[in-house]
C-alpha cells in the first residue's frame, strides 16, 4: 500500500497484509482503562499524571491502547446526543466500573439504531431475490443456459427465462456476467435501475452505484454490449476494452476499461491514487456497520492491493501507515480521523 500527501509523498509506507498489526493484549487494555479512569476522575494529582505519561512511554502498545480508548471516550460522549440525559450520564459513569466493556456495546447499540433499522429494511426488500449476497460475500452461480454469474457484495438479482427471452434483473449491487450460448438463440437482457443491456456473446461487469450517484457503470471485457439508458430507444454499443457510465436519461462518454474493475472477483480491492475518503466508501461496501472519514484526512491518496476478506486488517494497516487513527465504539461504528 502506498499513500501520498504533501508531507508524506515519496515515503515508503507499504505494508503487506501479513504485517497487519497484532491485537493489543487484554492486560494492557485493562491497564489503559485504569489509567484513563484515574486521570478523568477529577482527583488525579500531578504525580498521577506523570506516572500515566511514563506508563504510556514505556511500551508502544501502551500508547496504542491509550489513544484508542481516548477515541472511544470521545465517541461515547458525542454518540449520546439524542439519548435521555439521565440514561447518558448513567451509561458513562458505568464505564468506570467492571462492566465498562459491556457499556461500550450498549451505547454502540443506541448509536447504531437508526442505521440498523435502515439496513434491515434494505435487506428485507431484497430477501425475495432469486440470488443475493450479504456484506462482504461473493457468490458464483451458473444459470440454466450456462451463463456464469458472479455476485459481488450486497448484490441481488432476479432471473426470468421464457420461450422468447432470457432476462436478468439487477436489483442492487454489482455482477460479472459471462453469457452462455443458448440453443434456442433467445436474446440475453439485463435490466437495471438506469436502463437496459443486451450483450453480444460477451463477458462484462455492471455495477449500480449507490443512491446519490444516480449512475450505473458498465465494463466490457469480451464481445460487446448494447446500452439503452432509461426507457430511451437509442442504443450505444460498448465494445470489449471499454467502460461507460449511464443514467436514466443518457449514456456517458466511452473510456478505456480498467482491469481493476474486476479485482473484486479475486477478493481484492485494487486502487491507484484514490482519495482516502473514496477508498473508505469502497471498503464500506464489504463490511457491516458505519465507516466514516474525517474531512481533514479525506484527501490523502491511497494506492495498493487490499484483501477484502478482512476489512478490519485493512483498517489497522491504514492506522499503522498513515497519519490517521481509528475511533470506534464497536466494530460496527468506525471513524478514521487525523492522528
Amino acid at each position: 500500500m502506498a499513500i501520498e500527501s504533501e508531507a508524506w509523498l515519496g515515503q515508503p509506507v507499504f505494508k503487506p497484509a501479513s504485517d497487519a498489526p497484532r491485537a493489543i493484549d487484554s492486560s494492557v487494555v485493562d491497564e489503559a482503562v485504569a489509567w484513563l479512569v484515574k486521570i478523568q476522575s477529577g482527583g488525579a494529582s500531578a504525580t498521577d499524571s506523570a506516572a500515566c505519561d511514563a506508563w504510556r512511554r514505556s511500551h508502544p502498545d501502551h500508547e496504542r491502547a491509550w489513544l484508542r480508548l481516548c477515541g472511544l471516550g470521545r465517541d461515547l460522549r458525542e454518540g449520546t446526543t439524542g439519548i435521555h440525559p439521565q440514561v447518558a450520564r448513567s451509561t458513562l459513569r458505568g464505564a468506570e466500573r467492571q462492566q465498562r466493556r459491556w457499556v461500550l456495546k450498549s451505547v454502540a447499540g443506541v448509536g447504531l439504531g437508526a442505521w440498523g433499522a435502515w439496513a434491515l429494511r434494505h435487506d428485507i426488500a431484497l430477501l425475495g431475490a432469486d440470488h443475493r449476497t450479504g456484506a462482504g460475500e461473493r457468490r458464483s452461480v451458473v444459470l440454466a443456459d450456462g451463463t456464469q454469474l458472479v455476485l459481488n457484495t450486497r448484490t441481488a438479482v432476479d432471473v426470468r427465462f421464457d420461450a422468447a427471452t432470457r432476462t436478468l434483473r439487477l436489483l442492487h449491487g454489482e455482477i460479472m456476467v459471462t453469457t452462455g450460448k443458448d440453443a434456442a438463440r433467445r436474446p440475453f437482457i439485463v435490466l437495471g435501475r438506469d436502463g437496459r443491456l443486451v450483450p453480444v456473446g460477451t463477458r462484462f461487469v455492471v455495477r449500480e452505484f449507490d443512491e446519490g450517484a444516480h449512475a450505473t457503470g458498465l465494463t466490457v471485457l469480451e464481445g460487446a454490449v448494447d446500452v439503452s439508458a432509461g426507457t430511451q430507444s437509442q442504443v450505444t454499443r460498448v465494445e470489449a476494452g471499454s467502460r461507460v457510465r449511464f443514467g436514466a436519461g443518457s449514456v456517458g462518454m466511452l473510456n478505456r476499461a480498467d482491469e481493476r474493475a474486476v479485482a473484486w472477483t479475486d477478493g481484492m480491492l485494487v486502487v491507484e491514487r484514490m482519495r482516502l475518503g473514496d477508498f473508505l466508501d469502497e471498503l464500506a461496501r464489504y463490511r457491516s456497520g458505519v465507516l466514516r472519514c474525517d474531512p481533514a484526512v479525506a484527501g490523502l491518496l491511497v494506492s495498493g492491493a487490499f484483501p477484502l476478506a478482512d476489512t478490519d486488517a485493512v483498517l489497522a494497516m491504514l492506522e499503522e501507515t498513515l497519519p490517521v487513527r481509528l475511533r470506534s465504539v464497536s466494530r460496527f461504528w468506525v471513524s478514521v480521523a487525523a492522528r
